[in-house]
This record gives C-alpha cells, structure tokens and sequence, in this order.
C-alpha cells in the first residue's frame, strides 16, 4: 500500500522473483484467519518463551511468534488490539497512553512444539505500524527496546521511511480528510440515479486512493492501463513530476491511503454536478458480532452532505443491511425536513423499486447548519 516513492509511470510487467516469508502459505492462512478481526480487541495466550527472548502467543487460536512488553509470563492472557493486516499482522499490545505494537511472524507449523520452535522464525518483531514508527521517526530512534533484558529491534529502512512520511504528514497546515475530485461526478444537475451511481464509483476508483492496487491488477491483466493513465499518479509520473514522500501533501495523500485500508473506510470530496459541492463517506461495519454474518447482512454505513439552493444544508446518514436501508436527514431549516417528511413515501417507493425496503426514516432540523 506504501510506495517508497510512489509508483512510478507503469511499463512492462517483468517476472517477479519469490519472497520466501511473504509467500508462507503458513503466513497468508494466518492473515486470511484475521483480516475480519482488524480493529477488534482480542485474547492472546501466552503458551513458551524463546530462547531470544520473544514470545509464542496463541491469538484467534493459532499460535504465532511476536514480542511482548517485559514481565509478560507464559500462561498469561495478553489483551491485543489488531491495527493491521498487511504486510505481516501487527498489534497493539496492552493499553494505556504509550501502547506498544508488535509484528506477529508466521505460526509454528502443524503439531509443533512452541518451547522448542526455531530461532530461525525471525519475522516476530516489535515494531509499530502508525503510532509506534511515527513515534520512533519522531525521537530519531532507529530502535525500540522491549524489557529489562533489552531486547531491541531495529527498524529497517521501509520503516523509518513509514515514520517519516507519517512524521511529514503532521505537518501540514491543513489536514487532509478525504480525496479530492477533480471534475464533477455527471455533467449537469437533472441526471438519473444511475448515472450518479457510476459516476461516484468512477470518481472513487480513479481518485488515487487504490492506485497501488490498481497497478497489481493491471500487472495480473485485470485493468487496462488507459483506466490507471486516469489516476493522479500516473498522470503526474507521465508529465515528469516526482513526488517526495516526505513532502506534506504527498505525506497525507500516503497516510489517508493507509486510513482507508485499516479502517474500512473510504472518504471522497468534490462536485456532484458543476457548483454543487458534495462530501462523501462510506465505511463497513466491522464492529464486534460481525465476524460470522454474511457478506450481504453486514452493515454499510454512509453519510453525505451537500448544500443545495432551496433545501439548503442537508446531511444524509444511511445504514444498508440485508437489504433493508435505515436513512437519518439533518436539515438545515425546519422547512426543509418539513420538505422532506412529505416525500418519505416517494423514497420509499424509488427503493422497493430497486430492491431495497426502506426499515427506518426519521428527518430532523439543525438550525444555523451546524453538525447534527
């Protein structure tokens, strides 16, 4: 997801040379085993100590190698917070106001015996994802140090550089909250839902936020490269500007990115149609008790806003599940919920015809536009 410089202007694909950790089928089934835990807090087990000081921890009861903070003892239960998935499984060990993260490397083979599981398994490291590499970057550390025993682990290049970027992204002046749009979703006010429904999902896909992704998926002959040629990226690679990571703009375009893959969470910002401004957020539920619900029963949550001549501000919140969709307005004038009260039935009926039950309804006036 983290390009080191971005990614440059796309050309031949040539044949990639194996990784031997990242390919660890050990290791994929591992993240498979998590990506739906991401963000969630869950139990880890201490079950042996290594001879190198690292730990052996059973979470989500596979058992896989990391570091922990030092008097940690085996048969202990380890609180864990999973704040990443990719490249290797990483956690929040503990709480408090200085957390300490961890990588977890692969879990121990079939049947093995954790007291006796080899010092070869060096992929458990106790290095932090955003928090954890920022606050290194910050302290122009290049190690973090775990227990009495000092046991430290020095962070590689691609994560001082991490650091840095996220370090250079505090320091713009403005925070950057969402991609940016650069020409209205449909051409002019008055266009079907339809064509709203594919312009927002072309102005998503081709705001810059997957590029990486996209890149991947050209690579395998998925995506033609005139759909990448429409990206930010590509566009600036092909007219011969460099982007520096460290620079804030970049900084915050790179942290927004990683924003939207560990939190499920997409925010974009532009033009619906020429002069109206339109801010949408789109984020999957991955709360506890979502673990075992089908992909079409977990909810979506969305919320848009816009600023229209007549109803003036309008903030929309919208919660699809099972295919039945909760809608909350926030008006800015009592007249304008007025308004929209009186057509719920008409809303009502433009959703059962696309397949879709209206389960819940409710307007409410916020005088003066303020947030509801």
């Amino acid at each position: 997801m983290l390009p080191r410089e971005l990614v440059p202007v796309v050309g031949p694909a040539t044949p990639a040379r194996p990784v031997e950790h990242l390919n660890d089928p050990r290791q994929q089934a591992f993240q498979r085993a998590l990506a739906p835990q991401l963000g969630k807090a869950l139990h880890g087990e201490v079950l042996a100590r290594l001879g190198d000081g690292s730990f052996v921890v059973k979470v989500a009861n596979i058992p896989a190698r990391m570091q922990l903070p030092a008097g940690s003892k085996v048969g202990a239960d380890v609180p864990l917070t999973l704040v990443s998935v990719q490249p290797r499984p990483t956690f929040q060990v503990g709480s408090g106001a200085n957390p300490v993260f961890s990588e977890a490397g692969p879990p121990l083979p079939q049947g093995a015996d954790p007291g006796k599981a080899p010092l070869a398994m060096r992929e458990g490291a106790a290095v932090g994802r955003a928090a954890a590499l920022l606050q290194a970057s910050a302290a122009g550390a290049a190690a973090q140090s775990f227990g009495a025993e000092a046991n430290t682990t020095t962070l590689s290049q691609a994560g001082k550089t991490i650091g840095g970027v996220l370090a250079a992204a505090q320091k713009a002046d403005t925070p950057m909250t969402a991609a940016l749009g650069r020409t209205p979703v449909v051409a002019a006010a008055g266009a079907d839902a339809s064509s709203i429904a594919a312009g927002l999902q072309q102005a998503v896909g081709r705001s810059g936020l997957f590029y990486e992704s996209h890149v991947a998926e050209w690579a395998q002959g998925a995506r033609a490269l005139a759909e990448l040629n429409a990206e930010p990226q590509q566009q600036l690679a092909r007219e011969g500007v460099r982007q520096q990571p460290l620079d804030p703009a970049t900084a915050q375009f790179i942290n927004l990115q990683l924003a939207t893959q560990e939190q499920a969470q997409v925010a974009w910002q532009g033009n619906l149609w020429p002069g109206q401004p339109m801010r949408l957020e789109v984020q999957r539920d991955t709360s506890e008790g979502q673990d075992g619900a089908a992909e079409a029963d977990t909810p979506w949550h969305s919320r848009l806003r816009l600023r229209f001549p007549e109803l003036g501000e309008l903030d929309a919140r919208l919660t699809l599940a099972g295919g039945r969709v909760q809608v909350q307005f926030a008006a800015g004038s009592e007249a304008s919920a007025g308004l929209l009260r009186r057509h719920m039935g008409s809303l009502a009926e433009a959703l059962e015809a696309a397949g879709t039950r209206l389960a819940g309804f409710e307007v409410r006036a916020v005088e003066g536009g303020g947030e509801p």
